[in-house]
């Protein structure tokens, strides 16, 4: 997949086909006046506003404490972009964003909602990053007082239709009894797995913020004797042992190729004999191979929100068998590659 534009008009249209139209060349500087009236709006809560309401121009400067010159221009601009509707002077949101923030990937489009303001603000630091190639893990230095919170919502809405895949995807010789979760943030794994496999205990290693939210997802799951956490860097914690499989789900992007090996070689000495290693992430090609947008687009962000990047799939694997995983296989749901290895 590639990111481009796509005419309304057939004059539209005919510039894009025939190359008149830079599109390359014009989209950075489009897609920056777009994204910054999205997150302004969001900052305001100018959504949340007019999500149930029809309000004036005057109306929402008010609500938002904001002038009202500066709120009209950025009413008719979010309309022109298709995010809000206008009619008899009045705004709300449009039918278009509505039904793709209450559709199927409501809990997903709600939480990047939530949490891109917190993203935009690391961009903001991207060009001394890519200088020093010095970066702040968002995870032990929050961006924000809420950031937390927001990165969290985002989880939880952007894992919930992935996670029933995964676990359709890996395959025991004989059900699991014992899981550790590696970075499990809010519990979502290890609820899906425990669902599946009614005598199976997961351990999920995580930092207290994720522990907290995740506890209450367990108890909303009623799954609270047999899911716990060991809180705390995992690099420093006691992991425990003789786990049947360990999952290292979209984490390895987080730390740095050094720390991922690491974690690998440590999870290969928590396993029992024949314990399984699965690894999910965003599948990135290896050398020479065509890098598409999904790939290089989440290598930035983590880049920029960790430090770290996405690793190739073809690095992982070595890591995992340098390790001494053997019978490593990979499968593929959607963008991601897992990567399935035995003890």
């Amino acid at each position: 997949m590639k990111i481009g534009f796509k005419g309304e008009k057939l004059s539209e249209k005919l510039l894009l086909a025939t190359g008149i139209l830079p599109e390359m060349a014009i989209m950075p500087f489009f897609s920056t006046v777009v994204g910054n009236a999205y997150l302004t709006a969001q900052r305001l809560e100018i959504f949340s506003l007019l999500e149930k309401n029809s309000l004036s121009v005057k109306e929402v400067a008010q609500k938002t404490e904001a002038d009202e010159h500066g709120i009209q221009v950025l009413l008719e601009a979010l309309t022109g972009f298709g995010y809000l509707e206008r009619q008899n002077g009045k705004f709300q949101v449009s039918r278009t964003f509505q039904k793709s923030i209450d559709g199927k990937m409501s809990e997903m489009a709600r939480g990047m909602m939530m949490f891109a303001p917190d993203v935009a603000k690391k961009f903001e630091n991207l060009d001394q990053a890519v200088k020093t190639g010095e970066v702040e893990n968002f995870h032990f230095t929050p961006i924000t007082p809420s950031s937390w919170s927001h990165y969290l919502t985002f989880l939880k809405g952007t894992s919930k239709e992935p996670t029933k895949a995964l676990v359709k995807k890996v395959k025991f010789d004989a059900p699991p009894q014992k899981m550790l979760d590696i970075a499990g943030g809010p519990a979502q794994y290890s609820i899906a797995f425990c669902r599946k496999y009614q005598n199976l205990e997961a351990i999920i290693l995580d930092l207290p913020e994720s522990a907290a939210e995740g506890e209450t997802e367990i108890k909303k799951a009623k799954l609270e004797g047999r899911i716990s956490y060991i809180t705390g860097n995992f690099f420093e914690t006691d992991w425990g042992g003789d786990y049947d499989f360990a999952l290292l789900s979209n984490m390895l992007h987080s730390i740095t190729a050094e720390q991922c090996q690491t974690v690998i070689k440590k999870t290969f000495e928590s396993l029992k004999p024949g314990g399984l290693i699965v690894t999910n992430d965003v599948d990135f090609p290896g050398e020479d191979e065509e890098i598409e947008m999904t790939a290089g687009w989440s290598s930035l962000l983590y880049f920029t929100m960790t430090g770290a990047r996405t690793h190739p799939t073809p690095t992982i694997k070595k890591w995992m068998s340098d390790a001494g995983f053997t019978k490593i296989k990979k499968t593929k749901i959607r963008s991601s590659a897992q990567l399935i290895g035995r003890k």
